[in-house]
């Protein structure tokens, strides 16, 4: 009799001894199918992450500025007698953002400056300022690294016409004089910008025309054709560094 339960305890421990090993089979075979199919997510969400297309993102702004001019006058006619000249403008402009990802974006904006023209004109002792008024649409591409923005792109001008007043001394009435446009209507801008503070940005640019404008300007320093019979024509060239400060939201 003891013999016998002895050889049936060894059997039963031969068999428990197969169960167990097939238990840590079965376990190991489990936990390898689990991080197998966690690796296949992991795949799938990265393939899905590049497949889906950049995240697009609006911004708006207003912002205030000057601009520094460097302004030049190529007379057209035989004799021309006035120093005309342009430094300091202000303004200020709105404008739309469209982030396209994190790094490209398209910018268009429509800004406002105001200057004032000096007319110097020793030879007929006549000297005036002439009101500017300028409506421009930047249409910007922008590429952002880090916490800078690259912008570049075309200007439209939609209003420029700078005027003086002139006496007419027939009737003593005061008349308004145009000088003609100052800009070509399509120059260009580049420069850039860093938003700080999570809603300030401070843009710095640089703006310049592609070429002399093509139309004639005119200048008379009085309406008696007696003294001045036909006016002095001119072109202009003009150039700026533009900085802006403003809020985005």
């Amino acid at each position: 009799m003891g013999v016998i339960m002895v050889n049936c305890n060894r059997e039963t421990m031969k068999y428990s001894g197969l169960k167990i090993a097939l238990l840590i089979v079965i376990l190991a075979l489990s936990f390898t199918a689990v991080a197998q199919t966690n690796s296949a997510d992991k795949v799938v969400k990265s393939a899905m992450k590049q497949t889906q297309p950049p995240k697009v993102t609006t911004e708006f702004g207003l912002g205030v500025g000057a601009r520094y001019n460097w302004f030049t006058v190529q007379p057209t006619s035989e004799v021309f007698t006035p120093n005309i000249s342009m430094r300091m403008s202000y303004g200020a402009a709105l404008q739309f953002r469209l982030n396209i990802g994190r790094t490209f974006g398209i910018q268009p904006e429509i800004s406002y400056a105001y200057s004032t023209i000096r007319i110097n004109d020793k030879t007929n002792n006549f000297s005036t300022k002439a009101k500017f008024n300028m409506v421009q649409i930047p249409l910007l591409l922008s590429f952002r690294i880090a916490m800078f923005r690259i912008n570049a792109g075309p200007v439209f001008t939609l209003m420029d016409s700078p005027t003086y007043q002139l006496a007419n001394t027939a009737d003593e009435s005061i008349r308004q004089m145009p000088l003609g446009k100052m800009l070509p209507t399509i120059t260009y801008t580049a420069g850039i910008s860093v938003k700080f503070a999570s809603c300030m940005m401070l843009d710095v640019r640089y703006a310049d025309q592609f070429m002399d404008i093509q139309s004639d300007n005119s200048y008379i320093w009085t309406l008696d054709t007696t003294k001045q019979a036909e006016a002095q024509t001119f072109r202009t060239r003009s150039r700026s560094v533009q900085v802006r400060i403003g809020y985005v939201f």
